[in-house]
Order: C-alpha cells, then sequence, then structure tokens
C-alpha cells in the first residue's frame, strides 16, 4: 500500500478498523445461536409453578386460621353472647366455691371483623378458689379471655379475697353480602 502522505496514514488505519469490525459483526451474526423463547418461557413457566404453590400454602394457612377463630368466637346475636357469658360464669363459679356478686356488660368495639364485648364482674372465695376460678375462664372453651384482675382482701386473718375481673368475648361481625 502506498500512501502519498503521511495524512492517508491515519485515515487509512480507521478504515481498516472498521471494516474488521464489521467483519467481527458480521460473523457474530452469522455464527452465533440464535436465542429461543424456550428457555424464556421454561423460567417463566418454573415462576408461576412457585407462585401458584406459595398461594395455595397461603389458602390453606387461611382456612387454618379461620377455623381457629371460628372455634373461639361466639355465634349469635350480642345479647346471647351475654347470656352465655353469663351461664358459663355462674357454672363455673359454682363449681370453683366462688361467688360472683357482679356481672356487668361494658361498652363493646369492633376490629377486624371482630366484636369485642367486654364484662366486668365481681367474685368473692379464698385467694386459691378465686385463683383457679380465673384459670378456669381461660380455658379455650369458655371462648373468653381474662384482661383484668384485681383481687384485693375482704376479710382480715383470712384468705378471703374480692376479685375483679374482667372478661371480653369474640364474635364475628357478620358482614353484609352483596347481591
Amino acid at each position: 500500500m502506498g500512501f502519498r502522505s503521511k495524512d492517508e496514514v491515519g485515515t487509512a488505519a480507521a478504515t481498516l478498523v472498521g471494516i474488521v469490525v464489521l467483519i467481527g459483526a458480521i460473523a457474530f451474526m452469522v455464527l452465533a445461536p440464535k436465542p429461543t423463547t424456550k428457555g424464556l418461557v421454561a423460567a417463566q413457566r418454573r415462576e408461576e409453578s412457585t407462585i401458584l404453590k406459595d398461594i395455595s400454602k397461603a389458602h390453606a394457612t387461611l382456612a387454618a386460621s379461620q377455623t381457629d377463630v371460628q372455634s373461639q368466637t361466639w355465634k349469635g346475636a350480642a345479647q346471647d353472647v351475654g347470656a352465655g357469658a353469663l351461664k358459663q360464669m355462674n357454672a363455673l363459679a359454682l363449681a370453683h366455691k366462688v361467688k360472683l356478686s357482679g356481672f356487668r356488660p361494658q361498652r363493646s368495639s369492633t376490629t377486624a371483623g371482630l366484636e369485642l364485648i367486654p364484662y366486668s364482674m365481681t367474685a368473692e372465695g379464698s385467694f386459691t378458689d378465686v385463683l383457679r376460678f380465673v384459670k378456669a375462664i381461660e380455658n379455650p372453651d369458655t371462648k373468653l379471655t381474662v384482661n383484668l384482675v384485681q383481687i384485693g382482701s375482704s376479710e382480715a386473718n383470712t384468705d378471703q379475697v374480692t376479685a375483679s375481673i374482667g372478661i371480653t368475648a369474640y364474635r364475628a361481625v357478620e358482614e353484609a353480602k352483596h347481591a
């Protein structure tokens, strides 16, 4: 290759580099394997399968949780809950030799689809009988929770006490169903 001037050497080198790059790009396009959608579709299906399994597990967990909640909540009207709770407290008081001298409903509230219906009551008896009575209230079969216990001595030099006990019943709130 003969160059007439030194300026032509730079132009020729740039042209040569451009031709080599163009030949390399053409060779890559011809020789490189064509991308397929088969791998992408397989990865997407694996991800979809994983998501569906997670959704299935979440539905099973939700169903189990709803069953647990239903087993611990009262059915029926709020008035029926109060009557049922009083009946249970009278039966437990009799079984534990405790005297109930008061059972009063408090202001209810609703949260997360549950109506919380609190009651306060006063129980009198020996210290150990009152403690056993409170423990019996917390049995899951009663569907009640104890949220307050205040015990005070009722007679000097005896084990007789008076306890103020707060309990809460949980009732599932019926949601309006749209037709």
